[in-house]
């Protein structure tokens, strides 16, 4: 059966990590340290710089001797896009050429570029060679195809003679190069930091560059005053012409259209309202005759309506009249009722109503008459009225015409002669402005030499190398870890197997680690890590199967060297050492190398396994026992041709049954599964195979492999890791039995207390077996 598998817990994170940081800690800090070392040696050669600098403060405060808002307007220091502005004005190439022709710098080797490079620069030199002729040309973007018939391009005209000189180009570099120009905190002040090998130098480049752009800031507002007096004077001239045309033209108007002398003959808007306001009053009056009129003679038709009229109503005669009519009418109604018609008094009533009624109506027509009079009196006032208002309209209308158009001629010389005026205030202010030119800026502090070098920073340089190179180490790490392809810890092998581990065999470290000095270690040495690990293997093995424990073990590997042969002499020594009446016989079965005489210290072999299957010799001829451990063994020859018959023959399948009768436990030492197939034959002939994996050294994929190979045989397979290196499997943390012999070292005793032990002990003896 596999050996049991660990369940395996989520790790922690954070834990992984530091152990990660922990275990590559010596390629960490050796980054870290050849970064400092590299640094340091990029310190020593370089030149010391020193830094000085100067401060400039911009104005806030509004100096105003006349009024100049546009010409002569100065820096916005509540807009921060000005305010950066100045700033790029102050490392402009133009103001520090000025500093650079001030200074003479052209001319200093330390500027100009003509002073030889260091050793540093030496050494990059060939890198910036290769960048410039090869990679630079590989990452640049192909030049644009030029047309075959495109004319050249002019030649710039007015460049400065100055601009054609290398030595003053490369002062201007490096004095830009070494410029800081940047605004102290949330205020107004400008700081220019300088920074040269020379400290007096430093110093004096900050000054001038301050008193140079106060300088420029005067130039500049004169010389914008200069261009607007010159636009000023030729505008004035222009509205001086201006004005001229437009008052003469106002004067001409007045002339031919009559407007310069008295307005008589000329209506007045104030007649024209008036004759209109009579027109109104005479069109009214006629308008309300004309309802009188037809009132009346609606009225005329109907005498009973001739009460409501107003001119009937008021009059006297007619109401008389009207009061004769209702009494005849009434008496008329009397004497109807009481004499018949034809009486005399109801005749006489009769003639005096008709008398009365025909004097009404005469009456009622003489009014209408009048009205009609009236009407027509007024109707011909209106008339009147209305010829007079269209006449003075007319004569209005020009006159509002030649007003209107005088006015907008005399608008537009009150035009000309406001703008004139207001541009030849303007020029006056410029002319009263040109004397009195101040910067918007003042120097508040000059810089000095400073007493010690700002550059390099050795603490700062070195400590950033140090943090760098560590930083570099840590990816390292991540890198070597991701990269490692090896089995480190049980959890590992068993996630990637699906098979147990059995147990951890520390790595014995001496003077000689040969295969004889590490058995001779162990067997003198049984309380040891290494000791007790063995033993821990086997016990796992016999615990894993109590119903019937394995009679035949044998140990392979997937590849040469990783300590097969020598864990199976030191597991077969200690099984007997420890046990005197345990019967152990560890057969040689790795017919290719043969290697056990030599992992036991033997020079003569004796007789061979191959020796005995043949028949050449008896099992007592090939049988030897180990002096120190008191095991059995028996040999091989190196090189035993027809290797895989002789493990597959009948033969080979009764010595292990004769191996299994006289002894308790057979080890069989098998070849690598990955070299030949002779380890798969041999794990199917054993009870129980123990796979060896060293620590840290077969690749992961080998093992997988190999074990996959073997499972392919028999299902009794367990994993043993060997040889590890309890220091560094300590950094590991990983819990399982290497890290537990390299907390508890001090649980194992020493060699001289397990002899000294072994001596006052009776040997411990097995029950023998019964045959």
């Amino acid at each position: 059966m596999l050996a049991p598998v660990r369940p395996v817990e989520s790790p922690n994170e954070l834990w992984e990590w530091l152990r990660l940081l922990n275990r590559r800690k010596a390629l960490i800090l050796g980054c870290g340290l050849i970064a400092t070392a590299l640094m340091a040696l990029m310190i020593a050669q370089a030149t010391p710089l020193y830094k000085a600098s100067s401060r400039i403060m911009l104005d806030t405060r509004t100096f105003k001797v006349v009024s100049t808002e546009a010409a002569l307007s100065g820096v916005d220091t509540l807009n921060m896009g000005a305010i950066q502005s100045e700033l790029e004005v102050i490392q402009s190439e133009f103001l520090i050429g000025r500093v650079v022709d001030k200074l003479g710098l052209a001319n200093n080797p330390e500027f100009n570029g003509t002073k030889p490079p260091g050793f540093i620069d030496n050494a990059l030199q060939p890198l910036r060679d290769l960048w410039s002729t090869g990679i630079s040309t590989l990452l640049a973007p192909p030049p644009k195809p030029q047309q075959a018939n495109a004319a050249p391009a002019p030649a710039r005209t007015g460049r400065p003679a100055e601009d054609s000189d290398p030595r003053r180009r490369a002062a201007i570099g490096a004095v830009a190069g070494r410029l800081s120009v940047t605004l102290l905190g949330r205020t107004f002040v400008i700081l220019i930091t300088v920074e040269s090998p020379d400290g007096t130098m430093s110093a004096r480049i900050a000054n001038a560059l301050a008193e140079a752009y106060l300088a420029d800031q005067i130039e500049t507002k004169n010389e914008a005053n200069r261009r607007a007096t010159e636009w000023l004077e030729q505008r004035l001239a222009e509205l001086r012409r201006n004005l001229q045309v437009a008052e003469e033209a106002v004067a001409a108007y007045r002339r031919d259209k009559g407007l310069a002398g008295s307005p008589e003959g000329a209506v007045s808007t104030q007649t024209l309202s008036d004759l209109n306001g009579r027109y109104t009053a005479a069109k009214g009056r006629r308008i309300e005759r004309e309802g009188r009129l037809i009132a009346l003679s609606k009225a005329s038709l109907n005498p009973g309506e001739l009460a409501n009229i107003p001119e009937v109503s008021g009059n006297t005669t007619l109401s008389a009249l009207r009061i004769q009519d209702v009494e005849l009418t009434r008496k008329s109604a009397e004497l109807s009722s009481q004499l018949g018609e034809n009486h005399p008094k109801i005749q006489q009533v009769r003639n005096e109503l008709a008398s009365i009624r025909a004097r009404f109506i005469t009456e009622t027509q003489r009014i209408t008459l009048a009205v009609r009079a009236e009407l027509d009196a007024a109707k011909s006032e209106e008339d009147e009225l209305k010829e007079l208002v269209d006449k003075a309209s007319v004569v209005s209308g020009t006159a509002s015409q030649y007003e209107a158009e005088l006015k907008q001629l005399e608008r537009e010389a009150q035009s000309n002669r406001t703008l004139y005026e207001g541009f030849l205030t303007r020029f006056k202010e410029l002319r009263e402005q040109q004397d009195i030119q101040r910067a918007d800026a003042r120097i508040l502090a000059y810089a000095h030499p400073s007493g010690g070098p700002s550059s390099p920073n050795y603490k700062t340089g070195l400590m950033a190398a140090f943090i760098i190179g560590s930083l570099l180490g840590m990816a390292g790490a991540v890198a070597a870890e991701k990269l490692d392809r090896v089995f480190r810890s049980a959890s590992q092998v068993e996630e990637a197997t699906g098979v147990g581990v059995l147990g951890m065999v520390p790595e014995v470290k001496g003077p000689a680690t040969t295969r004889s000095n590490v058995v001779s270690h162990v067997l003198e040495n049984t309380t040891s890590p290494a000791a007790e690990s063995i033993r821990a293997v086997f016990t796992a093995i016999s615990l894993g199967s109590l119903d019937r424990p394995p009679r035949i073990i044998a140990i392979t590997s997937s590849t040469p060297s990783e300590g097969k042969t020598t864990f199976v002499a030191a597991l077969g020594g200690l099984l007997t050492k420890m046990n005197a009446s345990r019967r152990v016989l560890i057969v040689d079965l790795d017919l290719r190398q043969a290697r056990l005489s030599a992992a036991l210290g033997l020079k003569d072999r004796g007789g061979t396994i191959d020796e005995y299957l043949m028949g050449i010799k008896t099992l007592e001829d090939c049988t030897r026992r180990h002096d120190l451990s008191g095991v059995d063994y028996i040999c091989a020859r190196p090189n035993t041709p027809n290797a895989p018959e002789i493990l597959e023959s009948h033969a080979m399948k009764a010595a292990l049954g004769v191996f299994a009768e006289r002894y308790d436990l057979v080890i069989l030492d098998g070849p690598p599964v990955m070299a030949v197939s002779d380890a798969r034959i041999i794990s199917r002939l054993a009870d129980y195979t123990v796979f060896i994996v060293q620590w840290a050294k077969t690749p992961r994929e080998v093992v997988k492999t190999a074990i996959s190979a073997l499972l392919n045989v028999t299902n009794h397979v367990g994993v043993v890791i060997n040889r590890v290196n309890l220091a560094k499997h300590a950094r590991y943390g990983y819990g399982d039995h290497g890290d537990y012999y390299s907390r508890y070292r001090g649980y194992y005793g020493s060699g001289a207390d397990m002899a000294a032990s072994a001596a006052n002990r009776p040997a411990l003896k097995l029950a023998s077996k019964k045959s």
